[in-house]
């Protein structure tokens, strides 16, 4: 009888219970295909496979110094978010690049033991953070792979901070260089004294007049070059703020990793008592809010997990010592689900102000229970709020709007009469009161001299937007944009209106880490909507200057419409579109998560459904910028 020979596939399933003693598992192909001689800007590669039933962490054997740089890639995009990663005992998250938070080895694993598949993961540590020749070495690999999503993104993400290295390298050379010769010019002798006593009179006054005309110009040059010079330093301040925005998002992906760490070793925790039948009390994982946490508004959510080996039967909540209604508990209570083993909870909170003592507690089948306390602070801060507020409609100069002002005293009487900010923080600038100066006064002196760090500054305008032609736009589309106060010249922009430039720098101005720019505008030049018509703009405007503005830690900026659109003004409605739905929306129609709080994001994903929808898809409202946490824009009464 001849002998069947086990197919290669199904040896490699037959021995892989054996051969996990030694190995990982069976590797899948590689990731990316590496050059078999190591570009010198790679340090260390190495290729490893995380079998599915894999539940610790293997050691990778590459060890790191405290500041290394790395990277991290896995053979499916979606795995990715399944793969754990520690320096020693600190997990981390990487986006394709890392820093070694400290020295230790690497080690990899994966959140997830239901997964039917291994997970290839390829391991580079780079020799520096030389981003020009990363993007060289991963155009290189991609042209190997030109069908691997991980290695594209890689590229992109290189891309992007290479963009940035590179402006700072030529920012930083231009910088130096009018130093230097700001310094030439402040440093050249004046003419000897000696030679000008020799002179005849007349040869002398026509020398001296030279002398007093070369000097002029010197300053003149030095005034220009100061001037130059602090644009660029601005920039660089700007290039390490993008950084800086980068590495924010960063870290929330790593909080949310360190949370699925903690989840994972509950479970792990779980499966041991099990294993072994022993008698053990419920496990309770709080995920948010942490433990003496501040907040600024009297409503919270709690947010966890309950986990028993053999049933709960009672899970509480108490606030100050004292026990939630059970209306309050919206039927999550365990009583009403005998013997379930997990139960996961979001819990709305009401606080007191100052310190709350927030308990939960569970009570498993043997009657063991487990408490969990932690302490809230509750510090009303709705004084520490700062806003402007302008609507323009009667323009002496330009087509008249509609709304506007009905739009801005819409948003004043939301801050000042639904939120309670105080009216003395809110300054309403309508019509005539809205002319050049006020604004500049109102954002560039009172907030900068008023908002704190810690402060939040709301900026809200309604009316005309423009843009005219301007070769040294710094958006690529030949095209400055402007805000059109009370007294704007359509004929001499320049001079009359408020430039996109220089509301970035007056946001600079500004202490506070909390920006919300809030503009119902438009700039497309268009008939109907919030803009004039200037003659000959009707190329396709950037949208650049958007990110100028939203640049620096904390700036959000929400407009009405993309660059190309319309703002539309809706006679049913009697406000702009745009604005009437943010209202609606900050009164409890965008809390998306029933916590009684509107967050910027929810009142941009709000107005970004009805807005569109109101105008037959003509208008699409934009957001810009992140922030760190939640940035709290309405509170429902």
């Amino acid at each position: 009888m001849q002998k069947r020979l086990l197919p290669v596939r199904g040896i490699c399933v037959f021995l892989f219970p054996i051969l996990n003693l030694f190995t990982n598992g069976c590797a899948p192909s590689p990731a990316i295909r590496m050059p078999e001689n190591l570009p010198p800007v790679v340090r260390e590669y190495k290729h490893m496979s995380i079998a599915p039933w894999k539940t610790n962490l293997i050691d990778t054997e590459i060890h790191l110094a405290k500041g290394d740089f790395f990277s991290i890639l896995v053979d499916a995009y979606y795995k990715r978010y399944s793969l754990a990663i520690k320096v020693e005992q600190e997990y981390i998250y990487t986006d394709y690049y890392s820093t070694a938070p400290l020295s230790g080895n690497l080690k990899i694993g994966s959140y997830h033991r239901n997964r039917k598949d291994s997970i290839g993961v390829d391991i580079i540590v780079w020799q520096k953070k030389d981003w020009p020749q990363i993007v060289d070495f991963f155009k290189i690999i991609a042209e190997s792979t030109p069908q691997n999503i991980q290695i594209a993104n890689a590229l992109s993400d290189a891309k992007r901070y290479k963009e940035i290295y590179l402006a700072e390298m030529k920012t930083s050379r231009e910088i130096d260089a009018i130093k230097l010769e700001i310094g030439h010019l402040e440093g050249k002798p004046p003419e000897e004294k000696g030679q000008m006593a020799e002179m005849p009179s007349g040869q002398k006054a026509d020398q001296q007049t030279a002398a007093t005309q070369a000097d002029l110009e010197k300053q003149e040059k030095i005034s220009l070059l100061e001037s130059k010079l602090t644009e660029l330093t601005e920039n660089l301040a700007q290039f390490e703020e993008m950084k800086q925005q980068l590495e924010n998002e960063r870290k929330k992906s790593s909080q949310l990793i360190r949370e699925l760490a903690e989840k994972e070793k509950s479970e792990k925790e779980l499966i041991t008592r099990l294993k072994h039948g022993s008698k053990a009390p419920p496990f309770i994982l709080i995920v948010s809010p942490d433990n003496e946490s501040q907040v600024e508004f009297n409503t919270i959510y709690l947010q966890g997990v309950v986990e028993d080996d053999l049933g709960l039967t009672e899970l509480e909540f108490l606030v100050n010592d004292k026990p939630l209604e059970e209306s309050a508990v919206r039927g999550i209570s365990a009583k009403e689900k005998e013997h379930l083993k997990r139960l996961d909870f979001k819990q709305r909170i009401a606080l007191e102000k100052g310190t709350n003592k927030i308990t939960v507690r569970a009570t498993d089948t043997d009657a063991l229970s487990t408490e969990k306390v932690l302490f809230v602070h509750y510090a009303q801060k709705r004084s520490n709020i700062w806003a402007v507020v302008i609507g323009i409609d009667t323009y002496p100069h330009i087509r008249q709007l509609k709304y506007a002002v009905d739009d801005a005293r819409l948003f004043y009487e939301y801050l000042v009469k639904y939120t309670h900010i105080p009216q003395r923080n809110v300054t309403l600038l309508s019509d005539h009161e809205a002319t050049l100066t006020q604004i500049r006064s109102a954002l560039g002196t009172q907030l900068k001299s008023i908002a704190g760090k810690d402060d939040m500054v709301i900026i809200f305008f309604a009316g005309h937007g423009a843009t005219e032609k301007d070769v040294m736009s710094p958006d690529g589309d030949g095209l400055e944009k402007y805000l059109l106060p009370y007294d704007a010249n359509p004929e001499d922009l320049y001079a009359t209106a408020l430039p996109m430039r220089e509301i970035s720098h007056i946001f600079k101005r500004i202490q506070s880490e909390r920006l919300v720019f809030i503009a119902d505008s438009c700039y497309s030049g268009a008939s109907g909507g919030r803009t004039i018509d200037i003659t000959g703009i009707r190329a396709s405007i950037s949208d650049s200057f958007m990110d100028r503005i939203a640049t620096g830690k904390g700036r959000v900026i929400m407009t009405a419409s993309g660059a190309n659109e319309v703002s539309v003004e809706n006679d049913h409605l009697g406000h702009g579109v745009f604005t009437y739905y943010l209202v609606e929306g900050l009164k409890g129609k965008a809390d998306a998560d029933g916590d009684g709080l509107i967050t910027v994001d929810e009142a941009y994903l709000y107005v970004s459904d009805k807005v569109p929808q109101a105008t037959g898809q003509e208008q699409h409202p934009i957001k810009k910028g992140t922030v760190e946490g939640r940035l709290i824009l309405g509170i429902i009464q």
